[in-house]
């Protein structure tokens, strides 16, 4: 893990070094809740950082699990990095390609197994009165279940503005009001993309899905320094498993709470 870490640390910084970068180390923690189809309890806590610029990025998270009982898994690990490019064809229609990488393990990197590649593309249109719209399409690749998904978003102007911000898109939905430099509030709501993990006892797969919505409060007390905390609901958050690239089934959760934080430093 450290050796990948420090690859995807070199290349972003190496390609780009001159470009501005966010860094944003996060946390949440869930109440616990029902394992359906069990007598089971769990709660999860998720800490990790992320960092990008315009053109990189690369980061890192950790999923623990909580069990009255016991599973076949506590700890999933995810490391990633992506690159992506947006230019302009003609007049205000532009493109975004970009590629995404990432490694899921629970305590050995396997690189063939623990793989998924997302290569991404998409045309851009900005209109002249702070609306934007994305429309592409991506694949994931990996041992466990591939598959296609849409790109689609209506975005007006951006959440460091004055007043109001919005995102409508899938995967994920956002609204923000700045009411000063110093103090925003916000929501957003959509698809929990949490990762896909090799699971070395089972020799199975695990992919986290499902649909969250947050509410959340966001303090900027200079510019290079953002604090954002909140409460989310989760819905519907499952873990499906295959094997050989066979569904094999599912851990589905009863509805929660989370609780999270995190804080945005750039340079």
């Amino acid at each position: 893990m450290k050796k990948l870490s420090l690859l995807f640390l070199g290349v972003a910084l190496s390609l780009n070094a001159s470009a501005a970068w966010q860094i944003t180390p996060y946390g949440y923690f869930s109440s616990k809740a029902d394992v359906k189809g069990s007598s089971n309890k769990a709660s999860y806590s998720v800490y990790g950082f992320d960092a990008k610029n315009e053109h990189f990025g690369f980061g890192y998270k950790r999923t623990s699990y909580d069990f009255d009982r016991k599973e076949g898994f506590d700890d999933l690990n995810l490391i990633y990095g992506s690159v992506n490019y947006a230019d302009q064809l003609v007049g205000n229609l532009g493109y975004a390609v970009g590629t995404y990488l990432s490694f899921g393990f629970e305590d050995e990197i396997k690189v063939s197994k623990s793989y998924d590649l997302v290569p991404t593309a998409a045309l851009t249109y900005d209109f002249e009165n702070d609306w934007s719209i994305i429309a592409g399409a991506g694949v994931s690749f990996n041992k466990a279940n591939n598959f296609g998904f849409g790109i689609i978003g209506l975005k007006y102007r951006e959440p460091s503005d004055m007043g109001l911000s919005a995102s409508i898109a899938y995967p994920r939905t956002m609204v923000n009001y700045r009411f000063t430099e110093m103090f925003a509030v916000g929501a957003d709501a959509g698809a929990i993309r949490g990762g896909h993990y090799y699971l070395d006892n089972s020799r199975t797969y695990a992919f986290e899905k499902g649909y969250e919505a947050n509410l959340y409060a966001l303090i900027t007390p200079i510019s290079q320094l953002s604090i954002k905390a909140g409460v989310g609901y989760n819905i519907d958050r499952q873990i499906k498993f295959y094997e050989n690239r066979t569904y094999v089934g599912k851990m589905k959760f009863e509805n929660e709470t989370n609780f999270f934080v995190n804080g945005s430093l750039s340079f």
